[in-house]
């Protein structure tokens, strides 16, 4: 009988994206690779989406995000019922290796699986650990990093650095082909703004004060692909159109391949899954990191920065004259966009699906699985 790989995720994209390459990536090495994720609203369009080429049996988890505001006893009361949901799976058959992906739903699973001697690993997308796979660190056989330097900040576990799993068409589409997707022109300065898979209502903000700032030679000349997110489509749109900019506004966007070949310039948040995307890229960026949350994606934006591969501006320090200033000395220096891509691609980890793989699978050798 194959190998059993259970893969635990949450249904937000930096969280269950990895999780569906690593799966593909299993199924092709004769792994029996099955992903249970909680489903979220916000990001069931890309939830669908990403799913159908997954080539891993996919099963919805009863179990919500924890609402910031929640009680302690309400999230003990989803993390018991989640364990004994996970247990009773459990006793009817056991994987061979169960992996997490970080949030709270990856840890009463692998306590569970811990409690009935399976091996377990966890996967951390960001340079910072999450609370859940901080705690975890300690429990599981090993932990997989996306970032070297990563590795200092675990305590117990034994730590292998295999990347960011991403999409395998990242960095494989044509300029060419993705002006005629969203109806821009291939040969004028365009600007990419990516806010992550639900929009980033900030750098929304941002966008739309900027394009009134920009000179009639910059509307004429400039154009820009924005992603919103739902909740502020309309209103980006109608900035960038009072202002004569030429501009493609989508809500959303899984064929992400086609965004960035359309990049001169790439202005984003700092999600973990954009820095990896940027880096296959190999893409000029201008990043605003989203500064809660633990601040992971400020530590994730500071390696890009520290390799001198994107230019970091804090949203405490973010505003629409700052931005169009960096703007304005990007897109005026073909050299530097080409030695900040040069140094973005040196970050690349191209074969990290695979890399994830074998630690998984490596993880599961010592107990005879």
């Amino acid at each position: 009988m194959p190998l059993e790989v259970l893969l635990v995720a949450e249904g937000s994209g930096g969280h269950l994206l990895p999780a569906l390459q690593v799966a593909k990536a299993l199924a092709r090495a004769g792994v029996e690779a099955h992903v249970w994720y909680a489903p979220r609203r916000q990001t069931e369009w890309l939830t669908s989406a990403l799913c159908e080429d997954a080539q891993a049996a996919l099963v919805q988890m009863t179990a919500t995000p924890a609402a910031a505001g929640q009680s302690w006893f309400g999230r003990w009361r989803q993390f018991s019922q989640l364990w004994r949901q996970v247990r009773r799976r459990f006793a009817h058959g056991k994987p061979g290796v169960v992996v997490g992906f970080g949030g709270w739903v990856s840890a009463p699973v692998i306590l569970a699986a811990r409690s009935r001697h399976i091996p377990c690993v966890v996967h951390e997308q960001n340079v910072v650990p999450g609370r859940a796979n901080k705690w975890l660190a300690r429990w599981v056989d090993s932990v997989a990093v996306s970032f070297q330097e990563t590795r200092p900040l675990l305590s117990g576990g034994r730590a292998v650095v295999t990347g960011m799993p991403i999409r395998e068409a990242i960095g494989r589409s044509s300029r060419a082909q993705a002006a005629r997707r969203f109806g821009l022109e291939a040969g004028r300065p365009t600007v990419v703004v990516v806010g992550g898979s639900q929009g980033s209502h900030r750098l929304n903000a941002l966008m739309g004060e900027l394009a009134g700032l920009l000179t009639p030679e910059e509307r004429a000349q400039w154009q820009v692909l924005h992603i919103s997110g739902e909740a502020d489509e309309a209103l980006v749109r109608q900035a960038y159109g009072a202002q004569g900019l030429h501009a493609c506004v989508i809500p959303f966007l899984v064929e992400m391949e086609d965004a960035y070949a359309s990049a001169d310039v790439v202005v984003a948040r700092a999600g973990a899954s954009t820095i990896a995307e940027l880096a296959r890229c190999g893409l000029p960026a201008l990043l605003v990191p989203y500064p809660h949350a633990g601040a992971h994606q400020v530590a994730n934006a500071r390696v890009l920065g520290r390799a001198e591969a994107g230019v970091v501006v804090e949203e405490s320090e973010a505003s629409p004259s700052r931005l169009l200033a960096e703007l304005r000395r990007l897109l005026s220096d073909e050299r530097l966009r080409a030695q900040m891509g040069r140094r973005m691609r040196e970050l690349d980890v191209p074969d990290a699906s695979q890399r994830l793989a074998r630690a998984i699978l490596d993880g599961a050798r010592p107990h005879g699985a």
